[in-house]
């Protein structure tokens, strides 16, 4: 008895599942999404391809990093103890990483404010390794010279409280960031300027770089998590849905979380997608290893950093002078 058609294609379809089943070499899938997300449910159809005849590929040159151009290897920690805050009527200090060679470059330089968690201070981007990513980055010529701004938040980040009510919104904008740009020499237009920040850091970061895309070019939300209770005005996930001019703002964004951090995926998956219905470019990133904790963000400060310094240059010749006028 001759088999069907029908027979044929499941005997063939098993085989296939077999062998997909039993390869060593198969890779191990990263659950990675890029925007548009509809949901975080995955499909993963397998695709059918026929094995290609072997080529011999030459072997890609590695590039050679730049010299430094003065006799520093690694960037410098500047700390404020004092930073009196009048909008929060308490010290709200910060710690500065500026590059190397950034004092006899003489060039103005992107920068990026990183906001700590709820439970943290502004150590806590130091605690995970990032100075130490920044200097291995700027080394191998794959992160841009940049300066990072880590302030404390305080008591009032802690507030879910907005304007015209003392907020930490207003700490940043009109305080921090003048500060910044006062002492040091820094890129400052919106297209090298970036805000991040983990978990309630993330909340804030999101909450100012929304309502303010005209001062922020890129924004971080590292397993970011928004509280109930937010007003319309100041809540990321309304703003995602609502905000009428969002869509054409070119603001970068990238969020991610760990697959085991089910206090940050609810928001962030809402958000994610609100974005997606809207056309609104993103990145969200779910590792699959990784919880709401100090060791996951470890794993990913130079995923973190990589994306905050993207399109900016690599090079020192190619920042402008700071004794000349900042650029438009």
């Amino acid at each position: 008895m001759r088999p069907t058609h029908q027979t044929l294609t499941i005997m063939l379809l098993g085989l296939i599942i077999l062998l997909i089943g039993c390869d060593p070499l198969a890779p191990t899938p990263q659950v990675i999404i890029v925007t548009p997300i509809p949901s975080r449910t995955l499909t993963l159809t397998p695709t059918i391809t026929e094995t290609p005849t072997p080529t011999i590929t030459p072997t890609p040159e590695t590039p050679t990093p730049t010299p430094f151009p003065c006799d520093e290897s690694s960037g410098q920690i500047i700390t404020f103890d004092q930073f009196r805050s009048d909008v929060a009527g308490e010290n709200l200090r910060y710690r500065a990483y500026v590059p190397p060679c950034y004092r006899s470059s003489e060039r103005r330089f992107p920068y990026v404010i990183l906001l700590h968690g709820a439970a943290n201070t502004e150590l806590q981007w130091e605690d995970i390794g990032t100075i130490e990513a920044m200097d291995q980055g700027i080394r191998l010529g794959v992160v841009a010279p940049m300066i990072l701004i880590m302030p404390y938040f305080g008591s009032i980040g802690t507030f879910n409280q907005f304007p015209p009510e003392p907020s930490y919104e207003d700490v940043v904008l009109e305080e921090l960031m003048p500060a910044i740009e006062r002492d040091f020499c820094t890129w400052s237009n919106r297209e090298h300027r970036a805000i991040g920040g983990i978990s309630r850091g993330g909340f804030w970061a999101m909450e100012i770089a929304l309502r303010h895309p005209d001062v922020f070019g890129k924004v971080g939300g590292h397993s970011a998590f928004f509280p109930d209770g937010i007003p319309p005005a100041y809540n990321p996930l309304e703003m995602a849905l609502n905000s009428g001019f969002l869509p054409q703002a070119n603001l970068r964004i990238y969020i991610d979380n760990g697959a085991e951090d089910t206090q940050a995926a609810e928001s962030l998956e809402l958000f994610s997608s609100r974005l997606s219905s809207r056309g609104v470019p993103h990145t969200y990133v779910i590792h699959p290893i990784g919880n709401h904790d100090d060791e996951y963000w470890s794993a990913h400060v130079e995923d973190y950093l990589a994306f905050y310094s993207r399109e900016w240059p690599r090079e020192l010749s190619g920042l402008p002078s700071c004794a000349e006028s900042n650029p438009d």
